[in-house]
């Protein structure tokens, strides 16, 4: 029986989207479950984006974009500014680049993308884990990226895999980058197949759409567990944060 997420209720979360065609995927339903608000933050345009300390923690979706496009720059430092001072963040795939590469970690192309479900296996530090803590050793997960970081001095790696020495890390107490993709369901893959990008990007990979479909689909239940579990278990950093973060802004106000 699925359970209700317990942390979330009143939250204000920024979602960072490089592009409409990612989108929270499972996070959103589990997002509206725990009453946290949300609101959608476009990057790479003309708009700056608001203040962080506006927001009780930051959501940094995946994409097609690589995290050295000069049009992220200015979400870069964006990033950089958010983590440091403080605010909880969660980046997904570019997400977890961008973190990376926002606090000095070097980001570069694979030799051919990833794309399917794969095993993610824990770190020591990754089973200890206040996000990861409470999962297997070991879990299966999206990937669908073609570059890959390098860690930023200081962070703690918590996953790997096969394909990857690094799926997972934290720096901090509150800011995770996450290479796989633990919000996507087998309908966001059908929605990405449509834009040409992402067509070449299969075929690059040398993976067909319908077998990676069929594993999401057949994974389900378990990325569903999985999902619940990670976001679940960043709200609960997000809420224990806010009040540390009400009264810094009082201070500074």
């Amino acid at each position: 029986m699925k359970r209700a997420l317990t942390h979330g209720a009143g939250l204000h979360i920024a979602v960072l989207q490089h592009e409409p065609e990612t989108g929270l995927g499972r996070f959103a339903g589990l997002l509206d479950e725990a009453g946290a608000n949300r609101e959608l933050l476009a990057t790479g345009g003309a708009t700056p984006l608001p203040a962080a300390v506006q927001f009780d923690g930051v959501i940094a979706l995946g994409g097609s974009l690589s995290a050295k496009e000069p049009a992220l720059l200015e979400t870069r430092r964006w990033i950089r500014a958010a983590v440091l001072g403080g605010t909880p963040f969660l980046g997904i795939c570019l997400g977890s680049q961008l973190l990376a590469s926002a606090l000095g970690g070097l980001v570069r192309r694979r030799s051919r993308p990833v794309a399917g479900v794969h095993d993610i296996f824990l770190t020591a530090a990754g089973k200890e884990d206040p996000l990861f803590g409470g999962l297997s050793g070991s879990f299966p997960a999206l990937g669908w990226h073609e570059d890959i970081f390098e860690l930023p001095r200081g962070a703690t790696p918590l996953a790997g895999s096969i394909a990857d020495e690094h799926e997972a890390f934290r720096f901090g107490a509150n800011a995770y980058g996450l290479q796989f993709h633990p919000e996507v369901t087998s309908d966001d893959v059908v929605r990405w197949v449509s834009e040409p990008g992402y067509a070449g990007f299969l075929e690059r990979a040398g993976a067909d759409f319908h077998t990676v479909r069929s594993a999401l689909e057949g994974a389900t239940p378990r990325l569903n567990a999985l999902a619940e579990h990670l976001l679940e278990r960043w709200l609960h950093l997000v809420t224990s944060n806010a009040p540390m973060r009400a009264g810094r802004a009082l201070v500074a106000a």
